[in-house]
């Protein structure tokens, strides 16, 4: 057992496990820089606010085929690692939940997810893979706002499903939303948006389709 402070990657080897240890040692760690911290099994991960240098293809490959957790700092591609290769290992489907308040960094985190299943998969079926990296802007434009926590949040549930054959080989993906908050369309909170797709409508297009639709301002609309 450890005793911390801020050098403990996975919080469940403590002497002490007590909410304020956790927190202090949590806190430490972000101190200095450190968004990434077990808890067992789960990853706990805090949104920078900033660009990390942590996310470049010497880390994809850092976190490729790890055999031992503890070889390595805690980081989101290892969870991603650690589920692909027990697909492989056990040919059962892996499941892997991000849950988070708003602002949080669950759209970023599902993103580095993927990308890192993506660049597991024997870099096969290239183009595909990076279709399916290029898909969210296209879904944020639907379902992300700004609201009062986030510039860019979500508001819609999402549930991405990956198809692999036998090699392990990425084949398709299947995402589903589910509980978009379709009454943003109509009314929003104060120092909030409606869904970001309307404001790219008054961005690209023409003075005469903007006429055409009756959209004068977006002011107007807010």
């Amino acid at each position: 057992m450890s005793s911390g402070v801020g050098m403990v990657d996975n919080l469940a080897t403590l002497s002490t496990l007590d909410e304020h240890s956790l927190v202090e040692e949590l806190r430490a760690r972000y101190s200095r820089g450190i968004i990434y911290t077990y808890i067992g099994d789960i990853l706990i991960a805090f949104n920078p606010y900033a660009p990390l240098p942590i996310y470049d293809s010497a880390h994809l490959f850092k976190y490729t085929d790890v055999k031992i957790q503890s070889d390595v700092p805690p980081h989101i591609f290892a969870i991603a690692d650690r589920a692909y290769q027990n697909m492989r290992r056990t040919s059962t489907s892996q499941c892997c939940i991000v849950s988070g308040e708003s602002g949080a960094g669950k759209t970023e985190s599902t993103k580095f997810l993927v990308q890192q299943i993506a660049h597991l998969c024997n870099y096969s079926s290239g183009n595909l893979q990076e279709k399916i990296l290029q898909v969210n802007p296209l879904l944020e434009a639907f379902g992300n706002a700004v609201t009062v926590m986030n510039n860019n949040s979500s508001r819609f549930g999402k549930y991405i499903e990956l198809k692999f054959d036998p090699e392990g080989n990425l084949l398709g993906v299947h995402i589903f939303e589910y509980l978009l908050e379709s009454t943003r369309v109509l009314s929003h909170g104060e120092g909030e948006s409606n869904f970001h797709m309307f404001y790219y409508m008054f961005a690209g297009l023409y003075e005469k389709q903007l006429k055409d639709n009756l959209l004068n301002s977006p002011d107007d609309h807010r």
